[in-house]
């Protein structure tokens, strides 16, 4: 058994080996998973068994999975090549778009005028401008060019700009406009902190939450040392999935920060079904959100 044979089934692509072999799957966003087991999630060569806290690549799947020896796992795989999309066609499975437009985030954000999203962010939210001014310097919160609304750019594990959060800068009636950007990449959020290998990943409801809870840090002299703080805009788990893959391949612990209220107890309920080992982070039981108490400690300054 040859060096090459071992990193050529380390490579191997996990859900074409799975299908070849009969093994019923079902597509969960940007994964795969075992159909009976759905905790059990693959993308590539990587697999993921979050109810059971492990994962690995293609040669630890058969060994754990199938029970297999090491040695017979890497000549199973070794002798597996890929014909990936020829076998989605064939088995009528919509083939996801390989070939991904770039978000155009530069049509849509003024490089220079922040004025609004300032007077917005710091003076009606209560946010520490040292932060808010740094995120800006760091290109990560824009101010859009049509509306002066406060944008809030997603980034991959690469670093590069796969979509944005917006938030409104004017209220009509007590409501304010908030949302995600046509063509953002389903799965990312706004983030902030250590993006690589993190030892925790702190998801919140939104990106103004996630500053309000840095800038509450901030005040009391808390350390965000081995963090990354992600926003989820709204409460989706598919974010927790791929950023537990991408920034933290499933290393980091995921601390739940979501608010006090019916929503985000649901999301609570299911998020530890498939994250056993997540954390819960929740602002003081009298505020709804972070902002909220953030704006309440800035009040009463």
């Amino acid at each position: 058994m040859t060096s090459d044979m071992i990193r050529q089934a380390r490579r191997a692509d996990l859900a074409e080996w799975l299908r070849r072999n009969n093994e019923p799957l079902k597509r969960t966003g940007r994964w795969w998973s075992l159909k009976n087991h759905d905790s059990m999630r693959i993308q590539a060569n990587m697999w993921y068994h979050y109810s059971q806290g492990i994962g690995g690549n293609a040669i630890d799947f058969l060994v754990y999975y199938y029970q297999m020896t090491p040695k017979q796992a890497i000549l199973s795989l070794a002798n597996s090549t890929s014909h990936y999309g020829d076998i989605e066609e064939k088995r009528g499975i919509e083939k996801e778009n390989k070939i991904r437009p770039a978000f155009d985030f530069n049509s849509l954000a003024s490089n220079s005028e922040c004025r609004r999203i300032l007077a917005y962010l710091v003076k009606s939210r209560g946010l520490s401008a040292g932060i808010v001014m740094r995120e800006i310097r760091n290109s990560r919160i824009y101010q859009e060019k049509l509306t002066g609304n406060a944008l809030f750019v997603m980034l991959d594990e690469a670093g590069a700009i796969v979509g944005a959060e917006v938030n409104g800068t004017l209220s009509y009636e007590n409501l304010r406009f908030k949302g995600i950007k046509a063509g953002s990449l389903a799965g990312y959020g706004f983030n902030s902190g250590q993006r690589c290998n993190p030892r925790y990943i702190l998801y919140f409801e939104s990106a103004i939450d996630l500053l309000s809870f840095m800038s509450m840090s901030t005040k009391l002299s808390r350390l965000l040392n081995e963090c990354l703080l992600i926003s989820m805009a709204g409460l989706k788990r598919n974010v927790v999935e791929t950023s537990l893959w991408v920034f933290g391949r499933f290393s980091a612990i995921p601390v739940l920060c979501v608010d006090n209220d019916p929503a985000g107890e649901a999301f609570l309920a299911k998020c530890l079904e498939e994250f056993p080992n997540a954390l819960i982070r929740r602002p003081n039981s009298v505020y709804k959100d972070w902002n909220d108490q953030l704006r309440n400690i800035v009040s009463n300054k």
